[in-house]
C-alpha cells in the first residue's frame, strides 16, 4: 500500500526592488488589484507567509517623513526555487516591468523567530 505524502516545502525570501520611476505610487496602485488577484490562491492557501512594500530609506526618521515605496518583500513556501521563480515571473509587478528584474533576488530562508 503506497502512502501519499505531502512534498517537502522550503521557505524562500524574495527581494524585489522597484525600477526607479517618478510615478512609482501611481504605477503600483494601478497594478495592485491585478497583483493581489494573481496571487490570491497563494495568499489564501498560506503559501505566501509574509508580503509587503519596501520603503525608501528616507521614509522613516522624522514625524513628517513621506513614505515612498521602493519595492516588495515576500516570504513564501515552495518545493524548490524554480517554483518560486515561476510564481514571481507571472506577477503583474514583474511582467509590467515595475520590479527591477536585474536586482530581484530569491534566497532559501530558514525562519528562526517570529513564526506563529
Amino acid at each position: 500500500m503506497a502512502s501519499t505524502s505531502s512534498p517537502t516545502l522550503y521557505k524562500f525570501v524574495v527581494y524585489a526592488p522597484d525600477k526607479k520611476d517618478p510615478e512609482t505610487l501611481q504605477h503600483r496602485q494601478s497594478l495592485l488589484k491585478a497583483h493581489l488577484a494573481a496571487n490570491a490562491d497563494l495568499i489564501n492557501s498560506g503559501v505566501f507567509k509574509v508580503g509587503g512594500v519596501l520603503l525608501s530609506d528616507d521614509s522613516v526618521g522624522s514625524p513628517d517623513a513621506k513614505q515612498t515605496m521602493a519595492g516588495s518583500l515576500i516570504i513564501l513556501e515552495a518545493e524548490n526555487i524554480e517554483a518560486v521563480r515561476d510564481f514571481i515571473t507571472k506577477d503583474p509587478f514583474y511582467t509590467s516591468g515595475k520590479w527591477d528584474t536585474e536586482k530581484l533576488a530569491i534566497h532559501p530562508f530558514h525562519w528562526v523567530i517570529g513564526q506563529q
